[in-house]
């Protein structure tokens, strides 16, 4: 699963899912945000599932009482630190609960009851599974839970920020090489985030944002593996119907969008099959 805007991510999925098994969560108690101490500690060896989890919602509460005492930009710093530290805790759930894992497709009655079990559980934390394609389930925050944590504590780019990926991570993006939202979702979220750069110009977020929102384009614009905007047709190359009908509704909704003058390149040289490297070297 592609983590957009990693600074995140995504970070509001799993982060740095390659640590090795014997990875220890680092300890942050004597880390400072500006004059504040982020002295939300983690345990050097993991215990089970249920006490990590435990200790997922204690942090959470930590963080809660502590945002009613910074500044925006103090609330800012929390946030990144506590997303990544989230990111290892949660790899050590995932770690703990492999097997369950593995077996979330199992048609086996009592492998089916553990998953459902396991899922209430993780629901109560405000976690969720995240079935993100070939097979691969990872364990995730809830979409809004950096949101609602923090929209009344944060610079007003980190709440937009955090609004628009909360909103985003309520539905899959992509799966087993191909998109799992309509083209027509994907231009709306290239607008969007071409609105959130040009509202916050100056934000610490822009290089992060600017990275994933070009991905955006190009998934928008080319599409990927499994579900490309070019059909590649031995006899004669062609944009699919319904790809140039949503290229027609974004052109004349958006006229003003970065993202037109990509869309008329994509048109004119979709037959050249260096056209992804001419977007590419397109993109500003």
């Amino acid at each position: 699963m592609r983590k957009f805007f990693t600074l995140i991510p995504i970070a509001i999925l799993i982060f740095s899912c390659k640590k090795s098994e014997s990875a220890a969560i680092p300890d942050t108690a004597n880390v400072k945000t500006d004059s504040v101490a982020a002295d939300h500690t983690a345990p050097s060896t993991a215990t089970d599932s249920g006490s990590l989890l435990d200790l997922f919602t204690k942090r959470k509460e930590e963080i809660a009482l502590k945002l009613k005492s910074v500044s925006a930009e103090e609330a800012n710093a929390f946030y990144e630190k506590y997303q990544e530290e989230n990111g290892y805790l949660l790899h050590q759930v995932e770690e703990k609960e492999d097997g369950l894992l593995q077996n979330f497709y199992s048609e086996k009655e009592a492998d089916k009851e553990k998953i459902k079990l396991f899922g209430e559980k993780l629901s109560k934390h405000q976690l969720e599974y995240s079935e993100i394609g070939e097979g691969y389930v990872e364990i995730t925050t809830k979409p809004d839970f950096y949101y609602a944590l923090f929209k009344n504590y944060v610079t007003s780019d980190y709440k937009d920020y955090l609004y628009l990926k909360s909103e985003e991570n309520k539905s899959l993006y992509s799966a087993d090489a191909g998109l799992a939202i309509s083209f027509k979702e994907v231009g709306e979220r290239v607008v969007s985030w071409e609105n959130f750069m040009t509202k916050h110009p100056n934000s610490k977020l822009i290089t992060s944002v600017k990275e994933e929102y070009k991905n955006y384009q190009i998934d928008y614009l080319i599409g990927m593996d499994n579900t490309p905007t070019v059909e590649r047709a031995p006899e004669e190359p062609y944009i699919y119907t319904e790809n140039i009908q949503e290229f027609n509704r974004f052109l004349k909704k958006y006229p003003s969008s970065p993202t037109v003058p990509l869309i008329h390149l994509l048109m004119e040289n979709f037959k050249n099959e260096n056209v992804s490297e001419m977007l590419r070297s397109a993109q500003k």
